[in-house]
């Protein structure tokens, strides 16, 4: 920082900003200047290879590992209530996280698992809640933190996802699709839910990183930022009574390097309710798989 940028000063600063506001005012009588042209550059990236394909999604998704890592990502999230005859409306906040964690068990084959945990917050202060008003019943229902600890794990190849729930037989190659916006790459894609799961969960994200990143093949697992929305059944706590339709949640969030790299007030509240959740759970690694691959 230069001598004169250091002398900026709030008082200097205010000036600068009334002296803007006043030439802005001014400009506004005179005729608007053309806007130089910007054209947005959108392009789909394709890829002949399958293979390719699915190193590239591994990439920003997870990581591309040789043996076996992790991937630990971030999210903040509004939860919607969807209710037949009624419009849909916010209804709460989640702060949460997705730890995934894989192994190389054939050539380009990863065995997957993860785990989800997520903070109810008050849909206006933000703050941590433990009770919010149900406006579908007009009661007053206690929170439950979201832990989702029983996936099954699914088998990930350029062929496509085999749920380890499952016989092995059905490859479900999921929709993906990069493509490129300005200087970033993005991918859109849409999960595959477990077998077991409500026919209606569906679940689609576009993930984007720096091209530059993207194109630098040493890095094995990309700096994602994400956004999406996915629709699940209404929870039990919610206590939704006879009420029919379903909860639509919009979430964005970024990957993060390792646990203590999150937001102070979640890992703290996390080290106190679920330190065991602030790293992989390898152990699931040790359960028969029911089919041979």
């Amino acid at each position: 920082m230069n001598e004169k940028m250091g002398r900026l000063t709030r008082r200097t600063l205010l000036g600068s900003a009334a002296a803007a506001v006043g030439s802005m005012t001014a400009a506004g009588r005179a005729a608007p200047a053309a806007m130089p042209l910007s054209r947005v550059r959108s392009e789909f990236l394709r890829f002949d290879d399958p293979a390719d394909v699915f190193k590239q999604h591994f990439r920003m998704e997870r990581d591309l590992v040789d043996r076996e890592g992790s991937t630990l990502t971030w999210y903040h999230w509004t939860a919607f209530v969807i209710a037949e005859g009624r419009a849909p409306f916010p209804l709460m906040r989640y702060e949460g996280i997705e730890y995934s964690y894989f192994r190389v068990v054939a050539p380009l084959e990863y065995r997957i698992h993860a785990h989800n945990l997520s903070y109810v917050r008050d849909l206006t202060t933000g703050r941590f809640a433990t009770t919010i008003e149900n406006p579908i019943t007009g009661r007053r229902v206690a929170t439950r933190s979201t832990l989702l600890l029983n996936d099954p794990g699914t088998l990930a190849s350029p062929r496509g996802f085999r749920n380890l729930a499952g016989d092995g037989k059905q490859y479900r190659q999921p929709y993906r699709l990069f493509r490129v916006e300005d200087n970033l790459v993005k991918l859109d894609s849409v999960r595959t839910a477990p077998p077991d799961w409500p026919v209606t969960h569906i679940e689609n994200s576009c993930q984007w990183v720096d091209a530059d990143l993207f194109e630098n093949c040493t890095i094995s697992s990309l700096p994602v930022h994400f956004a999406g929305s996915y629709v699940f059944p209404f929870l039990e706590w919610l206590e939704m009574g006879d009420a029919k339709g379903h909860m639509l949640g919009f979430f964005d969030g970024r990957k993060v390097n390792r646990p203590e790299d999150l937001p102070r007030e979640f890992l703290e509240r996390t080290e106190r309710d679920h330190p065991e959740l602030l790293e992989p759970r390898w152990g699931e690694f040790e359960r028969p798989i029911k089919f041979l691959f």
